[in-house]
């Protein structure tokens, strides 16, 4: 009789302490759905060490291909994705009026600038990349158009905050913005990125080259 009396006492206990914990399912702390990033286990050599990432939802990329970033990009790559880094969260979230106050604010956007909107058409860069793709590893002008490009982005782009968020989030995941930075000029293909930092490294690569401005300017 006392084993069962006791018996029934754990179980209400641990029926509470269940019920009391918060669930894991729903929105994250910003109301925003959870992340639905779909790793690989077997290439992404990252996720088993990862940090919990802001939970935002995840959208197709382009497949930029075998396009590599030489040692000419080392310094924009670094100043940008340290910009990015840098705008609050809660800026991105609050969306893109909020993001264009904080740039103008911070002397990054001028306020009467005249903003290249960042539209992606899937088809039109496939064939960018495909007829582009050699030249754009090679020819030294296109290099420097490139650069000038990613060094003027946050300035003459209107990248979606959303876009931006999204960034931020590979630059977590693959330990800031020097090791993002050293991964991005080290790997030369898409394998190589999945192969070095897994899916976050291919997004991120994919993010970048697949604003309005840089695909103009880089294929």
């Amino acid at each position: 009789m006392k084993f069962q009396l006791l018996a029934a006492a754990a179980v209400s206990f641990f029926a509470a302490a269940t019920l009391a914990l918060p669930s894991p399912q729903g929105t994250g702390p910003h109301g925003l759905i959870p992340d639905t990033d779909d790793w690989d286990a077997e290439t992404d050599v990252l996720a088993a060490r990862a940090p919990t990432p802001t939970a935002i939802p995840d959208v197709a990329v382009p497949d930029v291909g075998d396009f590599n970033f030489t040692g000419d990009f080392d310094s924009p790559l670094d100043k940008l994705l340290d910009q990015i880094d840098a705008i609050p969260d809660a800026v991105l979230e609050a969306g893109d009026d909020a993001l264009h106050k904080y740039l103008v604010d911070h002397g990054i956007r001028a306020p009467d600038a005249k903003l290249r909107r960042d539209v992606f058409d899937e088809a039109d860069f496939s064939a960018v990349v495909a007829r582009s793709e050699l030249e754009a590893r090679t020819s030294v002008w296109k290099i420097a158009k490139c650069v000038a490009a990613i060094v003027k982005l946050l300035g003459t782009t209107a990248i979606p905050a959303a876009k931006l968020l999204r960034i931020k989030k590979y630059i977590k995941l693959l330990g800031g913005v020097k090791k993002a930075v050293k991964l991005l000029l080290k790997a030369k293909t898409r394998a190589q990125r999945l192969k070095l930092g897994g899916q976050a490294l291919v997004k991120l690569a994919a993010e970048l080259l697949g604003i309005s401005s840089v695909k103009k300017n880089c294929f």
